[in-house]
């Protein structure tokens, strides 16, 4: 079968987590399929590491928006009924580019990721199309809101009522439907009148496996944090951790450190760091050696949406996680068994305590952890389910569809 993949951020190499669930899925239904990617770059560095995609599939269609350029048309769309969110992600390249396609080839399908790139082909109407929200993006900017003050918020609510409007009327465009967690679902089935299958997040089990039992490496008195430390969510998580949870763990383990490990830290991230007790790593090429050396992984997120990869990343690196219920949720996990869970900075600074003053209840976090996402995050159990939903519930053998390399065009422009 022929399919065509749109998604908003080029997924390669997939090292964070917009890149992480289309990659997989594009590996996935390479296998059977002949798959063509178009997709956009914010700079001509991450086009060119985009045609590693290539490994992975027919042809690759990589179009760049710089960010200047993205978020000018991102402030053009304030005042309009189009969301400023989907005008950041607009490309006349990409437009002709996929135009171009549908006309000249015969897809089956076509897999959209995240609801920005829906337009492209929304009017669409010669093949299936599945719609892979992953989250229902309007809830974030509505949560937004919720935490910000006038009239940032309002800004905010504005967005998230245009985003939730476009969200129906994708809905109806599309054949299927697919979110990342049962709450999305929820949030998404007030609205949206079609059935909506869930296809949870995996994790790459064989490469995040810590290389000894992972009670030998680990720092004692270390915490870890990891994602882009750009994005909202996570500059309001590890504010949160260092001003109200921290200094609860510090009065009783006041040697205890807070790594925050990713990429593009924001200015009020840089400030957090003193030296000491909380370090900021900015940009690493490999986050295994620091997940390595965390004693208790933290995610006290407060504006999650969908399934948290930082906390499936940790648990398949066998290390203990105490997580708000919001990072936790969607994930295969038995709280107080798998993985903590905690609501207030108080029982948060008392599950971390707990898990660095007794190795034993420490090593039993950290076992049930990994024996956990082996049994409920194991990508390609979960992709079958996208591979049906995708070909219309077609079977396909084994190895069985095309899968033409001999000619593997990348078109590379702005």
């Amino acid at each position: 079968m022929n399919i065509l993949v749109l998604c908003h951020r080029v997924p390669f190499p997939p090292k964070r987590g917009g890149k992480i669930r289309p990659f997989n899925m594009i590996r996935h239904l390479a296998r059977n399929h002949q798959v063509t990617v178009a997709t956009l770059a914010r700079n001509a560095r991450e086009r060119e590491e985009g045609q590693g995609l290539l490994d992975y599939c027919h042809e690759v269609h990589i179009g760049t928006i710089p960010d200047l350029v993205g978020w000018g048309r991102f402030a053009l769309h304030a005042a309009t009924a189009f969301p400023s969110t989907f005008g950041y992600f607009y490309s006349p390249w990409l437009r002709r580019i996929v135009t171009s396609l549908l006309e000249r080839r015969s897809f089956e399908s076509i897999l959209v990721h995240s609801s920005s790139m829906g337009p492209y082909v929304a009017h669409h109407g010669g093949c299936r199309k599945v719609m892979d929200f992953g989250d229902a993006d309007s809830e974030k900017w509505f949560g937004y809101a919720r935490r910000s003050l006038f009239p940032l918020s309002l800004g905010f609510r504005w967005e998230g009522a245009k985003v939730r409007r476009y969200e129906r009327w994708l809905a109806s465009r599309f054949d299927g439907i697919s979110v990342n967690t049962t709450r999305e679902r929820e949030i998404l089935a007030r609205y949206v009148e079609k059935p909506i299958e869930v296809i949870t997040n995996g994790v790459d089990l064989e490469y995040f496996r810590p290389r000894g039992d992972g009670g030998a490496s680990y720092q004692a008195q270390r915490l870890l944090f990891t994602g882009n430390m750009s994005y909202l969510p996570n500059v309001d998580a590890v504010k949160h951790m260092v001003f109200d949870i921290l200094p609860r763990i510090r009065a009783e383990a006041p040697d205890v450190e807070f790594y925050i490990v990713g990429m593009d830290p924001a200015p009020a991230v840089r400030r957090l760091a003193d030296g000491r007790a909380v370090v900021v790593t900015g940009s690493v090429e490999d986050v295994r050696p620091y997940l390595e050396e965390a004693a208790v992984a933290v995610a006290p997120l407060r504006l999650a949406r969908g399934l948290q990869n930082k906390v499936l990343e940790a648990m398949a690196m066998r290390v203990p996680v105490v997580a708000s219920p919001a990072a936790s949720d969607g994930i295969h996990a038995l709280p107080d068994t798998d993985l903590m869970v905690a609501d207030t900075p108080e029982a948060f600074a008392r599950a971390v305590l707990g898990l660095l003053r007794d190795p034993g209840r420490r090593e039993r976090y950290a076992a049930a952890a990994r024996a956990c996402v082996e049994r409920g995050h194991n990508w390609d159990r979960l992709l079958n389910r996208l591979e049906d939903l995708v070909i219309g519930g077609e079977a396909v053998p084994p190895g069985g569809g095309p899968r033409t390399r001999e000619h593997r065009p990348v078109a590379l422009a702005s």
